[in-house]
């Protein structure tokens, strides 16, 4: 049973609401760091901290991530599936990401077997089946190309729901109010356009590229006197 293009859409907003039980909402990746050294502080650093993050940091590495995931999973190419796991794995130096995202993998494909959503194609079942870590990016953008999602839907509605997490981070940590949040997140609608332009142009030669400022804030993390997050 194929599932119809509605049911399809339904499914991709599920996968990206922030109520999805995978413990997204513990891990801020460094920006609690930023806070308390007092360098994100304001609406105005909290756009800009956003901004940096999605054009320097997460496009050549989360996102380019599903992007290879989802037409590797698109060509049922079970080997370059798992080596991307392993890449990811070994790109991310910080010791609180890389955990982050290998629990949320997992809490992903738990909470999605039990959906028992009809698929096209066997990859995502074969993915699971041959064990391992299963980070959370690789295990998304396979899951939806098993499910017929369109590559492009697949990669802004990601985009969107990461990025509604930053903004959600900002409010609850900075504080901000939620006016203020959601002033950001319409915000970012320039952003989005530059981070998929960006993507369209990266090849495997951009994946994992460093971004060390963000990388240094998630290792610092590890040693902050109080943290209301895990990474």
């Amino acid at each position: 049973m194929r599932m119809m293009k509605q049911e399809k859409r339904y499914l991709l907003l599920q996968l990206n609401d922030a109520l999805f039980p995978i413990g997204g909402y513990s891990h801020s990746y460094g920006l609690e760091t930023y806070i308390q050294k007092n360098m994100v502080n304001s609406e105005e650093t909290a756009a800009q901290y956003i901004e940096n993050m999605l054009l320097y940091s997460f496009c050549q590495n989360e996102l380019l991530a599903v992007r290879f995931a989802w037409a590797a999973g698109d060509m049922e190419n079970l080997e370059a599936l798992l080596l991307l796991d392993q890449c990811i794995t070994a790109q991310r130096t910080p010791m609180e990401v890389r955990q982050a995202g290998e629990k949320m993998g997992s809490r992903f494909v738990k909470t999605v077997q039990a959906l028992a959503a009809p698929c096209e194609k066997s990859i995502f079942a074969r993915y699971v089946r041959e064990g391992g870590l299963k980070n959370h990016v690789i295990a998304y953008g396979t899951y939806c190309a098993a499910h017929g999602i369109g590559q492009e839907e697949t990669l802004e509605h990601y985009l969107y729901g990461q990025t509604s997490a930053m903004v959600t981070n900002c409010v609850k940590a900075i504080p901000l109010s939620q006016t203020s949040g959601q002033k950001l997140l319409y915000g970012c609608q320039d952003i989005f356009r530059k981070v998929m332009e960006r993507l369209d142009t990266l090849t495997e030669e951009d994946f994992g590229a460093s971004a060390p400022g963000f990388e240094i804030r998630c290792m610092q993390h590890e040693g902050l006197y109080s943290r209301l997050y895990m990474s």
